[in-house]
């Protein structure tokens, strides 16, 4: 048998060649793109440990700011400038004096206001006095929440009663209620016969998860607390909380956050100047926040929200020995999925060179 000659076979030597380095340029193409996406995956990786890094350091550093520094009616201040009243001005020497109530202008509000932590994290922080205490509050300011969510009137009175029904200790029923076998017999977890732990824990009681259908997470943590706190801080109570307060609509209520926003109220007599008239619960109206409050922290790339409710324990007596005598301590903690929502805040700065500077995270 005679062998390919002449043309024919530089042809074929050429096709081989053209075949090979076809293969070599997918091979190369290949590995290019298994190196690139290794690459990008590592990149990934790095940034969510600096921003796991950064959440952490965040949420020390607001825990130390929480725990140092002092509170004013417009939040939390930063250092150590302080604005006196000339009552005040004349006690200079006193010790009392350096914890004046008045706004110095560069405090972290309280009311929910997003902030640039450190690197890519933002944060908020919300004052529970500014928040509905759902195991204290009044029935009328809670139904109002719903009164607004579009929830019927007979169906806000059931509500109320089947609250009652998952918090107290005994079996008996109130009307349009229900107690331990009627959550048992509807497939749900029997009531805790105690006050709420966690405001999420309001999806459990019968008929309030699908009361609350319109409200994420998020904003049920935005609305609730479970902090005794039958009162409201007008400084730092959000838009929905405000407009449960008598004659407040969302007009009124977006107006008392557009001018507390420029200044905080003093007095709460304020208040009536801006609605036209005092509100009839206004001797259940705060203007200074409390000792107990919401941070949540978040990437500006995404992801999860984590919240953490805090309660500061200067005046701890030893009594809970868990807390060991911390300064502050965390009561619960949740991760959440971020708000879908056009409006989501945009992050301002805030003027504490603590959030200046990121750790870099190791390689």
């Amino acid at each position: 048998m005679r062998g390919v000659s002449g043309p024919r076979r530089h042809g074929f030597i050429l096709i081989m060649v053209l075949a090979m380095l076809v293969v070599l340029a997918l091979l190369a193409s290949s590995v290019a793109v298994i190196s690139e996406r290794v690459r990008d995956e590592q990149i990934d990786r790095q940034r969510q440990f600096q921003d796991a890094l950064d959440m952490a350091s965040t949420a020390a550093t607001l825990g130390y700011l929480l725990t140092s520094q002092r509170m004013t009616f417009a939040g939390l201040t930063i250092d150590d400038q302080i604005v006196r009243t000339a009552d005040e001005e004349a006690m200079a020497g006193d010790d009392t004096s350096k914890f004046s109530l008045l706004p110095v202008g560069n405090e972290i509000r309280l009311d929910g206001t997003a902030y640039q932590g450190i690197g890519r994290i933002s944060f908020a922080v919300q004052d529970d006095r500014g928040l509905l205490g759902v195991n204290w509050a009044s029935p009328a300011w809670i139904a109002r929440v719903f009164d607004n969510a579009g929830v019927p009137p007979q169906a806000r009175v059931a509500l109320a009663e089947r609250l009652l029904d998952y918090q107290d200790a005994d079996d008996l029923y109130r009307i349009n209620s229900g107690e331990r076998d009627a959550y048992l017999k509807a497939g749900r977890p029997p009531p805790s016969n105690r006050a709420l732990a966690t405001p999420l824990e309001l999806r459990r009681v019968m008929g309030w998860d699908e009361a609350l259908a319109a409200f994420d997470d998020l904003a049920i943590i935005d609305t609730f607390t479970v902090e005794r706190s039958p009162s409201i801080n007008v400084n730092t109570a959000p838009l929905r909380v405000l407009r449960t307060l008598t004659g407040v609509d969302e007009a009124s209520a977006q107006r008392i956050i557009a001018l507390r926003t420029v200044a905080a109220l003093l007095d709460i007599s304020a208040l009536g100047q801006i609605l036209g008239t005092m509100p009839p619960e206004s001797e259940d109206l705060f203007l200074y926040p409390g000792s107990t409050g919401v941070i949540k922290l978040w990437s500006a790339a995404g992801g999860t929200v984590r919240v953490l409710h805090w309660t500061l324990t200067a005046l701890d007596d030893g009594s809970q020995p868990w807390h060991i005598g911390q300064p502050w301590h965390i009561d619960y903690e949740f991760t959440l999925p971020q708000s879908q929502h056009a409006d989501q805040p945009v992050a301002r700065p805030t003027q504490a060179a603590v959030f200046a500077e990121s750790v870099p995270a190791p390689q």
